[in-house]
């Protein structure tokens, strides 16, 4: 894309609609450019913003943002989930018949996936549940602290977990394989 001449008008109207930090980007290609940079750092849903939870949580109530995220995760699979599902696919398993996607299993409880026959799910953990990137400094650990809670109330709900860490998605294959042969 080539650069786009910038009239002070321009620039006006930009920071009259609340685009400052766009109004003063020498071009609009160095905005564009810069959008996608922040968009790739992102990566995540959760990452996107505590206040603007907040405020969302103030104005409608958790339970709203809750399902609202969930239908956006349902929606949207990560990469590692895709990679999952055609694992799963591989292994001859039907999505709705074998296992369900965002599966809830009690409310404002949700695995990535589940087989509820087996009462087993499968978490995968992309790289906000470990990079302290995504962690916001006022509360390091608390992601950790909320997989790890997450986790145990799975096992007190009889279900077994299988955590997938991205970085292991290469041996995720057999790990699958293994965690539903033992069921």
């Amino acid at each position: 894309m080539s650069n786009i001449e910038i009239t002070s008008e321009m620039r006006r109207e930009w920071g009259r609609r609340g685009g400052l930090k766009r109004a003063q980007q020498a071009s609009f290609q160095q905005h564009q450019s810069n959008a996608g940079k922040r968009s790739a750092e992102v990566n995540d849903m959760a990452a996107l913003g505590h206040k603007g939870a907040q405020g969302f949580m103030l104005k409608y109530g958790y339970a709203r943002l809750y399902h609202l995220c969930r239908a956006w995760r349902l929606s949207h699979p990560s990469s590692h989930e895709q990679d999952v599902m055609d694992i799963l696919c591989t292994l001859g398993l039907e999505p709705a018949r074998d296992y369900e996607r965002e599966y809830e299993i009690e409310p404002y409880l949700s695995v990535d996936f589940a087989m509820p026959l087996l009462r087993a799910a499968i978490e995968v953990n992309g790289k906000v549940h470990y990079d302290p990137l995504f962690d916001d400094p006022r509360r390091q650990t608390i992601r950790a602290q909320n997989d790890a809670a997450k986790i145990a109330r799975l096992h007190a709900l009889g279900w077994r977990v299988l955590v997938i860490d991205y970085r292991n998605l290469s041996r995720a294959e057999t790990m699958i394989r293994e965690f539903i042969l033992g069921a």
